[in-house]
């Protein structure tokens, strides 16, 4: 029974920024988060519940608002061929999955793609989040799931939100054969729902591939202080007015740029071996020419300054730490260690 018990955090008695180095560490397999101010970070909460359910993972989270970010570098990296089904208990969200733009309100039952690429800014939340291997959901092989949602008001919606909770609660006292027949009759209920209305795959690749393509452009030269929209548009053969639209979420190319570059001295300024390495190095060899304005765009994106990043790393509780690249069936353990270390 032991590998189908809960993994409980309570994080709240922890600061703040403890809290959210954690939270970044529980989620970043799926996503990437960050905060958009100083008030986000010092209000930040969070607390999650995980349970195996046969060969998914099932989680019950609760948190203050922030953005989920996942490019194409995620999704290399991370190894995880799966679909994420959510149920929104209680706030919202709005960004783009791919190309389409996604708003779920509570209530809604919304679907991932780990394979796709996303952006929401989310409000403060309760959810479901069911982490599904992509080939128990058949339709998920012939559809274009990604951002797709069942609108609350919905009966199948509701169905399936009762199902999800009703999941969460006994989820621990199923039996391997149990879990699996519940995850079968969930799989079934979507498979007859709306979402056999989505675009064919094919065309939501084509219209998603050039955003894509770009990001992963972007990722190979980050250290290239030159990367600008020109230099992208001439590479990726693509208008500046297309990739001006691609990136209008993410508040324009050049800022999507800086958050890759931010992401990348975050992830060196954690590692143990280069502790060494100066702040001014480690923002020259992210493709930023001034110290100053790393530490000011740093601080605005991760809520702390270059130094605190070092820090909580030689404590043991950087957000980068936990696990890129970390296997399914390993995130559970890695999850328990990380609780230990609170």
């Amino acid at each position: 029974m032991a590998e189908r018990e809960t993994t409980d955090f309570t994080l709240g008695r922890l600061a703040a920024e403890q809290q959210f180095a954690l939270w970044h560490d529980l989620v970043r397999p799926l996503f990437r988060v960050s905060l958009e101010t100083q008030e986000e970070a010092a209000a930040f909460r969070a607390d999650v519940q995980a349970a195996p359910v046969a060969d998914a993972l099932l989680t019950t989270c609760t948190a203050r608002g922030q953005v989920f970010a996942r490019d194409m570098g995620d999704v290399r990296s991370s190894g995880w061929d799966h679909v994420v089904i959510q149920h929104y208990v209680s706030g919202r969200f709005e960004g783009l999955c791919g190309d389409r733009t996604v708003a779920v309100e509570a209530g809604d039952i919304n679907v991932l793609d780990l394979n796709r690429t996303l952006r929401t800014r989310a409000t403060d939340f309760s959810n479901l989040t069911l982490i599904l291997p992509r080939d128990r959901l058949p339709i998920a092989a012939t559809h274009d799931l990604h951002g797709r949602a069942l609108k609350g008001g919905d009966a199948i919606a509701a169905v399936i939100g009762s199902h999800l909770r009703s999941l969460a609660a006994h989820a621990g006292s199923l039996s391997p054969r149990e879990a699996g027949s519940a995850l079968d009759a969930l799989c079934l209920l979507l498979s007859g729902s709306d979402l056999r209305e989505a675009d064919p795959l094919v065309r939501a690749a084509a219209s998603a591939s050039a955003h894509e393509r770009i990001c992963a452009h972007i990722d190979r030269h980050l250290d290239d202080p030159d990367l600008s929209p020109a230099t992208l548009a001439a590479a990726c053969r693509v208008s500046r007015a297309t990739l001006y639209r691609l990136f209008g979420f993410e508040g324009g190319v050049m800022a999507y740029i800086a958050g890759r570059r931010l992401d990348r001295a975050f992830t060196i300024l954690c590692r143990p071996e280069a502790e060494r390495t100066s702040i001014a190095e480690v923002a020259y060899r992210s493709g930023f020419t001034s110290e100053t304005h790393f530490s000011r765009s740093f601080r605005g994106r991760f809520a702390m300054a270059p130094r605190d990043a070092r820090r909580l790393a030689r404590a043991g509780l950087a957000p980068a730490r936990a696990a890129i690249g970390l296997a399914p069936h390993d995130w559970i353990g890695t999850m328990r260690r990380l609780r230990e270390t609170f």
